[in-house]
């Protein structure tokens, strides 16, 4: 859907950084690079 509205799609870094330390968890590796261990905390934003 999002390719009818524009040609590329733009990640901020805490997405690409967050979607990073997910990949590294599924895979069991627990030893993170220090960029993704210091993420704050997810809040929720009532929209």
């Amino acid at each position: 859907m999002l390719s009818q509205f524009c040609d590329e799609v733009r990640l901020g870094r805490a997405a690409v950084l967050r979607w990073a330390r997910g990949w590294y968890l599924q895979r069991g590796i627990t030893d993170l690079p220090t960029a993704l261990r210091e993420l704050p905390p997810l809040v929720d934003i009532d929209v």
